[in-house]
C-alpha cells in the first residue's frame, strides 16, 4: 500500500517520539521512510530582505544547525543520510512538494493542538496528492 513514506519533523521536544512512530509505520509497510525539517522565516523577515536590509542574518547558520540534529537523528534511527531533508521556506509548500519529488503515498505529520487540528495540519491535509497521517 505505502512503499515510500515522508515525515514532517519540526525538532520540537516530542519530536523523537513521533519519528520513532513513523519509523514502526514504515516498517509495517516495508517502506522508504525520509525525515523533512522545513525552516520557515517569518513574513517580515522576508519583506525586509526583499527591501534590501543587510543587517537582517542568514538563515546559513539555522540551516546548518538543523541539518547536524537531522544527522544526529538519522543517525539514532538508523536512517541513511540520503533519505534526510532540511529546507528554507513555505512549510506546506515544501512538504507538499518534498512528498510528491519522492513520490511518497504518504505524509506523516505531527500536530501540538489538543482540541483541533493547526491551520498548517490542516492546509497539508488539503493540498497534499497523498494520504496524510497526523500524530500528536
Amino acid at each position: 500500500m505505502y512503499t515510500s513514506i515522508l515525515h514532517a519533523t519540526d525538532l520540537s521536544e516530542n519530536h523523537f517520539e513521533m519519528c520513532q512512530q513513523a519509523v514502526e509505520i514504515a516498517k509495517r509497510f516495508k517502506a522508504d521512510l525520509y525525515l523533512l525539517h522545513v525552516i520557515e522565516q517569518p513574513a517580515s523577515m522576508i519583506i525586509a530582505q526583499g527591501l534590501g536590509f543587510t543587517e537582517i542574518e542568514s538563515p546559513e547558520p539555522m540551516l546548518q544547525d538543523a541539518q547536524m540534529v537531522m544527522s544526529v537523528l538519522g543517525d539514532g534511527l538508523k536512517i541513511p543520510q540520503n533519505k534526510l531533508f532540511v529546507e528554507l521556506g513555505s512549510v506546506v509548500h515544501r512538504i507538499v512538494h518534498k512528498a510528491a519529488d519522492l513520490e511518497c503515498q504518504l505524509i506523516i505529520i505531527g500536530h501540538h493542538m489538543p482540541q483541533y487540528m493547526s491551520n498548517t495540519a490542516r492546509t497539508i491535509v488539503d493540498e497534499a496528492k497523498c494520504d496524510v497521517l497526523t500524530l500528536r
